[in-house]
């Protein structure tokens, strides 16, 4: 063999080589993309499809085989929801952007598909079609939506009862009696306590989502947490005979370690909430302690209207309302039970829920048992 024949082919195992290599490189920087990428050729015929877009777009125990563009289409069509209805557009223009939803697993993803053109420097060689998941971006946008929506509502009653109160009061052309003043002023009073009540929950959710939530935690009795909610109760559910603690070998129960505080806050607001989703003649809401070797139960019964099944799993959700129709029969912010569940977690504990519309629910704050070899001191 001639010199300039081995030179040629070394050239050429060297070219080929760098061209390996490159066809590597990038069909790894596909693969491991955050987005979905579909290559389709002049004929239509997909060519590239990678990983992303069948595990985001797919369901994982459906195996779909797509072979042209058309069955990219016709599969887009049998999937969202509402189905996709520009399909001739789809084919045939060269670039388009679109929304569309799936549902999985019994939750609602959101997706964007981009189409383009792929050319080189002469020629078109066919299109490709980028899928980016949205689904964190959507659900972030209807989270901003809802505290427009409640924040609203929620402040515009207590600020028209203020404005109402204050415009009565500066009057120049009445003479009030003493104790129709002081009964606007304490409105006065009050709506702002509920203003100041807002602004904690809209903080505390802060607080908790980054984990800056101070607490101040310290070992105490299970019936000093109770005895202590039930005493922050409303005086008339008080006076109602509504709420009962039943007591069971309370001297056996281990001691609590956390904030009191804090779990107050949470025990009171299951309460009210058995209290106020309640149609029942007769509401009752009955509080019972138990406990294994890990954990100390605190379980919250009511006989209201109880939770179904599918919006058990939602409760705890942000701005999540089982009625959230414009005619429901209570208000809040949707956002105590997400409290609720992040205190909770701050303790490494836990809210379990057992319910049956029609039939009441069983709300539990399972508190893990804290040995005292933290160095806290009891509280008094």
């Amino acid at each position: 063999m001639e010199y300039s024949d081995i030179e040629g082919s070394l050239k050429n195992k060297i070219y080929y080589e760098k061209y390996k290599n490159r066809h590597a490189q990038l069909n790894a920087v596909l693969k491991s993309m955050s987005e979905g990428i579909i290559l389709v050729d002049n004929n239509k015929q997909i060519v590239y499809q990678n990983e992303f877009f069948n595990n985001r777009l797919f369901n994982e125990n459906r195996k779909v085989n797509l072979k042209t563009e058309c069955d990219l289409i016709q599969f887009l069509q049998q999937v969202t929801d509402p189905p996709i209805d520009n399909v001739d557009e789809l084919i045939n223009s060269e670039e388009i952007d679109i929304k569309f939803s799936i549902k999985q697993s019994n939750r609602i993803k959101y997706f964007t598909l981009n189409k383009f053109s792929v050319c080189t420097e002469t020629d078109f060689i066919g299109n490709g079609y980028l899928l980016r998941d949205i689904t964190k971006e959507a659900e972030i946008d209807q989270l901003k939506t809802n505290l427009i929506t409640i924040a609203s509502h929620e402040f515009k009653t207590p600020i028209t009862s203020i404005r109402g109160s204050v415009e009565t009061l500066m009057r120049q052309d009445a003479n009030w009696d003493e104790n129709f003043k002081q009964e606007l002023l304490q409105g006065i009073h009050e709506d702002i306590l509920h203003l100041q009540d807002l602004l904690s929950v809209w903080f505390d959710i802060k607080k908790i989502e980054v984990g800056t939530m101070s607490l101040n935690k310290g070992f105490f009795p299970v019936f000093q947490l109770i005895a202590n909610a039930l005493d922050q109760l409303p005086q008339e559910i008080i006076e109602s005979n509504k709420v009962h603690y039943v007591e069971n070998n309370a001297e056996e129960i281990p001691l609590l370690y956390g904030d009191r505080k804090r779990l107050q806050q949470v025990l009171l607001n299951l309460i009210m909430n058995g209290i106020v989703h309640n149609d029942s003649p007769e509401k009752k809401v009955i509080i019972t302690v138990t406990f294994d070797y890990q954990y100390v139960y605190i379980h919250v019964k009511d006989n209201g209207i109880g939770i179904s099944t599918k919006d058990s799993k939602k409760i705890f959700d942000r701005f999540f309302r089982v009625d959230n129709s414009p005619q429901r029969k209570t208000g809040g912010t949707g956002l105590g039970l997400s409290i609720c569940i992040g205190l909770m977690r701050e303790h490494d504990g836990d809210i379990l829920v057992e319910s049956e519309p029609g039939k009441g629910s069983i709300f539990t704050l399972k508190l893990p048992i804290v040995s005292k070899g933290h160095g806290d001191q009891d509280e008094s």
